[in-house]
């Protein structure tokens, strides 16, 4: 993938160093209750035609949305996202496919988005309108936990009864858990 800004490179680079970090143990022991309890980040609700949808509008480049799709791609989380894609924007339709980034690219107008997001609404677990760098650099980044929280969820698990480690065991073992691709 050419990305084009080093910036944006060495983000991309800290986000898979934080994805590394938060899915070397995941989903993780919680302590201090009379409970049992996992968490971790996971993955998307997987149900079927439940997914994130990522709107790329005209004038978004590679840059913008390189990180949004490591997040995706870089994990078993990658099925579980749409990206949609102005018509005009031709640079972005025509490198998607090349390198193989996106599972699911829907081509469409801004209007046909629109009204599909409000028949469709229901059927997606996050609506992501992308915003295009104003300058052509993108320079400002959020530290990379709170930027993968914005995409994806991170939950936790019960048991009523202290120390149940078949509960651990069973549930440890669910996809919900973001592991790396």
């Amino acid at each position: 993938m050419d990305i084009s800004d080093a910036a944006v490179r060495g983000y991309c680079v800290e986000i898979l160093n934080y994805l590394i970090d938060a899915t070397k143990e995941n989903p993780k022991r919680g302590f201090g209750s009379d409970r049992t309890a996992i968490w971790g980040l996971q993955r998307p609700p997987m149900l079927e035609e439940y997914r994130s949808l990522i709107r790329v509008g005209a004038g978004v480049t590679l840059d913008d949305i390189a990180p949004i799709f490591l997040l995706f791609n870089a994990t078993n989380a990658s099925s579980q996202v749409e990206f949609s894609v102005d018509a005009s924007n031709e640079e972005l339709i025509d490198i998607l496919p090349k390198y193989g980034l996106v599972l699911k690219l829907k081509i469409e107008d801004e209007d046909s988005f629109d009204q599909r997001v409000d028949h469709d609404g229901d059927n997606y677990y996050n609506v992501v309108k992308v915003p295009q760098s104003s300058d052509g650099e993108v320079t400002k980044f959020p530290m990379p936990g709170q930027f993968v929280s914005l995409y994806l969820p991170m939950g936790h698990i019960k048991s009523t009864m202290k120390n149940d480690e078949e509960f651990v065991k069973y549930f440890g073992k669910s996809e919900k858990w973001l592991k790396m691709a």
